[in-house]
């Protein structure tokens, strides 16, 4: 089996599913196995197209110098000139507008919203479950701040697992909290939103602390998804 072969095969697969995933991106299909892949087959291209240029390094010598004069020739000037005008009016945000025009390929031709997360750490106490609180508000909630309680069956508070804070100006970010848990299930999240004063709590039961990934569930207006990953 021949190396040049081989990496020359690679390279060649490899571009083919980054172009596939790169259209799949382009008109806004996002999903996560896409970007991933997206990633992946990049890594693998650049690593392969390292080797694919070693080993052509006569070849792109040849085609970058004359020979005979050593003079520059006109194609590596043009190619030069074209990425560089091309990466220029893309660090400036000139060619935006063919950046986004995929978008209208997309789900109702809307470009999606960013969803910025604010992470917190709580993991002061040694003893406990270790868990992830994912918490996306609702557009009722995009200004309130988030508490968040554990509490008995009957309602009785046993831990603040994110105690209140003074309420900020402005849109306040959804939550990702890492935290521990140390009463055992069952028992009620108590998730708190409090603007101007006003508070609304919401109660999600959690029935077991088994490794995994818990829905909580949506609320119309104030939680737009939120999940309970248990480490």
């Amino acid at each position: 089996m021949k190396n040049k072969n081989l990496i020359s095969l690679t390279v060649a697969i490899a571009f083919f599913l980054l172009a596939t995933t790169g259209i799949l991106l382009y008109i806004k299909q996002k999903a996560h196995f896409i970007e991933m892949t997206h990633t992946i087959f990049g890594l693998l291209f650049i690593s392969f197209a390292i080797f694919h240029i070693i080993n052509n390094m006569d070849s792109i010598k040849a085609y970058s110098k004359d020979r005979k004069s050593g003079s520059i020739k006109k194609e590596l000037v043009v190619a030069s000139l074209i990425t560089g005008i091309i990466l220029v009016l893309s660090v400036t945000e000139v060619l935006e507008p063919v950046a986004e025009f995929g978008k209208i390929f997309a789900s109702g031709g809307k470009r999606p919203s960013t969803v910025n997360f604010a992470e917190k750490k709580t993991l002061d106490s040694t003893q406990g479950h270790a868990v992830v609180l994912l918490l996306q508000k609702g557009k009722d909630a995009t200004f309130s701040g988030v508490s968040v309680e554990v509490s008995d069956t009957t309602g009785k508070v046993l831990e603040t697992l994110l105690a209140p804070e003074k309420e900020a100006k402005g849109p306040q970010a959804n939550l990702l909290l890492q935290t521990k848990i140390a009463t055992a299930a069952p028992f009620d999240l108590v998730l708190t939103f409090t603007h101007e004063g006003k508070s609304k709590k919401l109660t999600r039961r959690v029935t077991s602390l088994t490794s995994g990934v818990q829905g909580l569930g949506k609320e119309e207006g104030l939680i737009e998804r939120a999940y309970l990953e248990i480490q």
